[in-house]
C-alpha cells in the first residue's frame, strides 16, 4: 500500500476557533493518509478533535473558524478550492455520513426528494432517471419496499432505516472517499452490526476509501486497516490495526484498550482513564496527556513530543517514553 499515492493526504491540518476564553485549537497540526480501498479509523474520547477533522475535510466548518494546512484529495488541495468548486466535490467525489440521521435529513422533504436532489445536483440525468437510481440505492442498502420508502418522511422511519438511507444518499454519486462520523452511535447493537457489515460490503464492492470516526474500539477491530489515535487535537499514535491492538505504545492508547469490556472477564469495575481531556485553550508546550499519565516525567510537562517511528515501520507514537535521549527518572 505504501508504494502508491494516497487518495487522501492530510498534512499539518489545523482548525482553530475564537471563543470567549481564547483561541480553541480543536485540531492542531495533524498528519495522516488514506489509500485507495482502505479503511482508516480515527479514535479518541469526545472533545479530541475527531469530528472537527471530518468537518474540515468536508469544508463544512463555519466561516468563523480558521483552517490551515493541506487536505489533498486525488491530487486536489481542498483548502484552496472556492466554495462553488468544493460544493461540486462534496457529495460527488467526497461524501459523509453524519452522526445523527434524524437531524441530518430534512424533516419536511420525503426520502425520495432528498435522494433525487443529490443526484440531480451532481449528475446530468432526468428526474425520472434520478428516481429510478434512488430505488436502486434503497435496494442496495438492504431496505425493502423501496416505492413506499421514497414517499416517506424521516419521522416515519426507524433509526436503523434512516442510517441506511443516509448511506444510500452518501453513496449516490459513487464517491472515491466516504467519511463516516460515528455512524452507529444512536443504534442498538444488532442494527450497529448490520450497518457496519453493510458499509464493509459496499466498500469492497466499489473499492472506495473510508475514514471512520468512532470512540468504539470494537468497531475499530472489526473494520479498520489502519488506526489514528487522537487526543486533545493531536495525533498521539497511528499504525495498522494489528500494531495498535497487539502492541499499543502511547499510554493513552493503552488506557483506551484497557477500558474496553472483555467478554468473559470477571472484573467488578471497568477500567477508566483518570481525569479529563483538557480545555483546548491556551495550552502550553507539553504532552497534553501528562496530567493523566502514570509515566509522566519532567520533560512531559515542558515540551510537546513529535509523532515519529522508532524503526522503519508505519507505527508512529508521540511520547517521550520512546525518545532515546530522554533519561528516565
Amino acid at each position: 500500500m505504501a508504494q502508491q499515492e494516497p487518495l487522501l493526504s492530510v498534512h499539518q491540518l489545523k482548525a482553530h476557533f475564537q471563543s470567549e476564553d481564547g483561541l480553541v485549537k480543536a485540531v492542531d497540526g495533524i498528519n495522516f493518509d488514506v489509500y485507495q480501498g482502505e479503511t482508516v479509523c480515527i479514535v479518541g474520547e469526545s472533545g479530541c478533535g475527531k469530528s472537527v477533522t471530518a468537518m474540515s475535510i468536508m469544508g463544512l466548518l463555519p466561516d468563523t473558524s480558521k483552517v490551515e494546512g493541506e487536505i489533498n484529495l486525488a491530487g486536489k488541495d481542498l483548502t484552496k478550492l472556492s466554495k462553488g468548486n468544493m460544493r461540486r466535490i462534496r457529495g460527488n467525489e467526497l461524501s459523509m455520513i453524519f452522526q445523527e440521521p434524524m437531524t441530518s435529513l430534512n424533516p419536511v422533504m420525503t426520502i425520495g426528494e432528498q435522494m433525487t436532489e443529490v443526484l440531480l445536483e451532481h449528475q446530468a440525468i432526468s428526474k425520472k432517471q434520478a428516481t429510478k437510481k434512488s430505488l436502486e440505492l434503497i435496494k442496495m442498502v438492504g431496505i425493502g419496499r423501496g416505492e413506499q420508502i421514497i414517499k416517506s418522511y424521516p419521522h416515519q422511519l426507524s433509526g436503523g432505516m434512516l442510517q441506511r438511507v443516509m448511506i444510500a444518499i452518501a453513496l449516490a454519486c459513487d464517491p472515491k472517499m466516504l467519511i463516516a462520523d460515528e455512524p452507529t452511535t444512536a443504534l442498538d447493537v444488532t442494527i450497529q452490526a448490520q450497518v457496519l457489515n453493510l458499509l464493509q460490503d459496499l466498500k469492497e464492492e466499489t473499492n472506495m476509501s473510508m475514514l471512520l470516526i468512532t470512540h468504539d474500539l470494537g468497531v475499530v477491530a472489526e473494520v479498520a486497516d489502519r488506526v489514528v489515535v487522537m487526543y486533545a487535537g493531536k495525533v498521539v499514535e497511528q499504525g495498522t490495526v494489528e500494531e495498535i491492538f497487539a502492541n499499543p505504545k502511547h499510554p493513552y492508547t493503552k488506557g483506551l484498550l484497557q477500558a474496553k469490556p472483555v467478554l468473559g472477564s470477571r472484573k467488578k469495575k471497568l477500567y477508566t482513564i483518570p481525569g479529563q481531556v483538557p480545555k483546548l485553550v491556551d495550552l502550553k508546550p507539553s504532552c497534553y496527556f501528562a496530567d493523566r499519565c502514570e509515566h509522566c516525567m519532567k520533560i512531559c510537562t515542558q515540551q510537546t513530543p513529535e509523532l515519529k517511528s522508532d524503526d522503519s515501520s508505519e507505527h508512529k507514537v508521540a511520547c517521550w517514553l520512546y525518545e532515546n535521549e530522554v533519561v528516565h527518572k
